[in-house]
């Protein structure tokens, strides 16, 4: 059983190569990771979102000399990686898309907790190989996360804590077996996707919601740590059925709203918030979720 991260967590989008302003982004990036932090909240950086190549966490940290501390750190790893035998050297350009390099520059900068996810790739962003990460290809198939999270527990031993996703939109059983496996990998943690409480009339949001309860309850009884997701933007609220990977019907979604329906039917649990923008949403939504 893991010790209970006993503090919300806040997401972070990492900017892109490709940003038609990225001096913008990095200043953006470094306002939200200072009000994270201020905050003492898990920051949670993302790892090339959407399939976006983006700059790494570990990177970013560095290029703007953001402090750190290990307590407050989330760095994602996706399954979107190459992978070589370079190692990571302090003061070396390196590829931050290598695998290991991204590893290895996470524990030089003190980071002590990874989200483990399968990922969006491009023709840019090519999925880690079976053999790249020890398997036989005829055995194994495809490299998802709970390939990336043997390979870590393998090759960085008791150095990171481990978190996976799970998506209760997606149909219970199967989810639940992939829950399993990603547990038996090496996971401590689970992060849902985003909780939507206020119910539509979409029984696939019923069921969902359902699924949830049911996954929080087999997590208790196994003494694992689920941190509920809460997406905190109205205006980016149209991209949630994108974000869930299924088209279901919200309804009348109000995030706020929506978060005090989460505090109440889910006392103590801690809040992983996604799309606050600025100090105003911070503040209002710590309000209701301490």
């Amino acid at each position: 059983m893991a010790d209970t991260i006993g503090k919300h967590f806040a997401e972070i989008l990492a900017p892109k190569h490709d940003s038609a302003d990225v001096e913008r982004d990095l200043a953006k990036f470094q306002e939200r990771y200072e009000l994270f932090l201020e905050n003492d909240c898990v920051i949670s950086i993302t790892d090339n979102p959407m399939g976006h190549l983006s700059y790494t966490g570990p990177e970013l940290i560095d290029a703007l000399d953001l402090p750190v501390n290990p307590n407050n750190l989330m760095v994602h790893v996706n399954t979107f990686h190459r992978k070589t035998a370079d190692r990571y050297e302090s003061g070396k350009e390196h590829n931050e898309q290598d695998l290991d390099i991204l590893l290895q520059h996470a524990l030089a900068i003190g980071v002590k907790y990874l989200l483990c996810v399968s990922g969006d790739g491009s023709e840019r962003l090519p999925r880690l190989r079976p053999e790249d990460l020890g398997y036989d290809p005829s055995v194994i198939k495809t490299v998802t996360s709970v390939q990336a999270l043997e390979y870590i527990r393998k090759a960085y031993p008791g150095m990171f804590t481990m978190a996976v996703a799970f998506n209760h939109y997606e149909p219970f059983k199967d989810e639940m077996e992939k829950l399993e496996r990603k547990l038996a990998a090496g996971a401590e943690l689970i992060i849902t996707q985003p909780v939507v409480m206020k119910e539509s009339g979409d029984p696939r949001l019923r069921d969902a919601n359902r699924g949830l309860r049911e996954m929080l309850k087999f997590a208790d009884s196994e003494g694992v740590q689920v941190v509920l997701e809460a997406w905190m933007s109205q205006k980016m609220a149209g991209l949630l059925p994108e974000c869930v990977g299924h088209d279901i019907d919200f309804g009348d979604f109000e995030p706020y709203s929506n978060l005090e329906a989460m505090r109440e039917a889910f006392p103590g649990r801690y809040i992983y918030l996604s799309m606050i923008f600025g100090p105003q949403s911070m503040q209002k939504a710590l309000a209701i979720v301490e």
